[in-house]
């Protein structure tokens, strides 16, 4: 079956003269190299304009269920008018078109396919009220089939709302070779459609990996350790705890003299990427974590910079806790045993127990371990 629609394509394509099967190809260059959702309806309409040109085109969405449609234009036509808008929401069904639905969702219709001339100015809603008042006699459309427009409130009833362009003109003179190079581009708009939705999808995505590796402060160097890309954050982090500033292409001596330490002392598996013990830099009472990554084939290396405060009392300060619990848990965290915690709080080793106790029962543990893992679980600082 799917030869069979093959030779009939080609078949078809046969039919068009050479200039009309250049001005399609190009049309369809055109067409998947568009990637600008603001921007897209009119350019794909414009697109379908050269092919066929008409009085009126537009490319349009329509609820099947509230009967509404959105149109765009271009630029030179002034749009549709509310009372407009009423008369084809009013009239929806009289359309010959949606009347021979779901026959018309496959491909390039007129009017005239459905009804004669006279039929066509008996129409009280579409041409008396519409089509009439522009002096347009013929009009064709078309569907693109199973899509929906990124970001519309139908995207989970993908057939209740139906994109489609419309093309109106003064005289009823649409051919078959218009009705051709409509059908056969048909496809390539509801790719393009769909094109669209995935990039935008991959832009956010990018989007939010930007944002993830600026709050990590991802540095990447070459093999001769010069900066390749460096996060905005990682710039600021890095002036802020070496005397010198970060230039674009250059680390921190003190900085380049640890990484080449640590590539010096590598072991020898160049299949898999190596991460090392991290450089540690304090100033005032926040911490600046530093951690090297050699890539595969040591083509380049990667730095992952973070900063923690030194002490996280603010932050378990919101678990519900005592002031002294609080002050307890941080020194637990920081690694304390039970003499430095009584010397620090300057309390006895029993009032540290009895703290202790009161800790693990709030926690709901029964373990100096499960205490931290718990307070920085319910802090989501458990990876940190």
């Amino acid at each position: 079956m799917q030869t069979a629609l093959f030779i009939a394509v080609v078949n078809s394509v046969q039919t068009l003269t050479s200039s009309d099967n250049q001005k399609l190809h190009q049309g369809i260059q055109q067409l998947y190299a568009l990637h600008d959702p603001r921007t897209f309806r009119l350019e794909a309409l414009t697109i379908v304009n050269q092919l066929v040109p008409s009085e009126i085109p537009s490319f349009f969405s329509t609820n099947l269920q509230t009967r509404r449609m959105s149109s765009v234009f271009q630029s030179d036509f002034p749009g549709l008018t509310p009372a407009m808008d009423n008369v084809m929401q009013e009239y929806f069904g009289e359309h010959p078109i949606v009347r021979n639905m779901p026959r018309t969702l496959n491909g390039a219709y007129k009017i005239s396919d459905f009804i004669s001339q006279a039929e066509f100015h008996q129409l009280e809603g579409l041409y008396q009220q519409y089509l009439g008042l522009f002096d347009m006699e013929e009009q064709m459309t078309f569907f693109l089939p199973d899509t929906s427009w990124p970001g519309s409130p139908y995207d989970s009833q993908p057939r209740t709302e139906l994109l489609g362009f419309s093309l109106l003109r003064l005289r009823p003179n649409f051919t078959e070779r218009d009705r051709l190079v409509l059908n056969l581009l048909r496809p390539h708009l509801a790719q393009a459609c769909a094109n669209l939705q995935h990039y935008q999808k991959i832009q956010q995505d990018l989007n939010q990996l930007q944002q993830l590796l600026n709050c990590l402060g991802l540095v990447i160097l070459d093999a001769e350790f010069q900066v390749q890309s460096i996060a905005p954050q990682a710039t600021r982090w890095l002036t802020t705890y070496f005397t010198r500033s970060t230039s674009l292409r250059r680390l921190p001596d003190h900085l380049c003299a640890w990484i080449k330490h640590q590539v010096i002392n590598r072991t020898n598996d160049a299949d898999l990427p190596q991460v090392f013990p991290p450089l540690r830099i304090q100033r005032a009472d926040r911490e600046l974590t530093i951690r090297l990554v050699i890539e595969q084939r040591c083509d380049r290396y990667l730095l992952m910079l973070e900063e923690q405060p030194l002490s996280l009392a603010p932050s378990l300060a919101l678990l519900g806790l005592s002031q002294r619990e609080t002050e307890l848990l941080d020194w637990l965290i920081q690694g304390k045993d039970t003499d430095v915690i009584a010397q620090e709080m300057g309390i006895t080793k029993a009032t540290v127990r009895k703290h202790l106790e009161n800790l693990y029962r709030k926690l709901g543990v029964t373990s100096r371990t499960a205490a931290i893992s718990q307070a920085l679980e319910k802090l989501g600082l458990l990876n940190s």
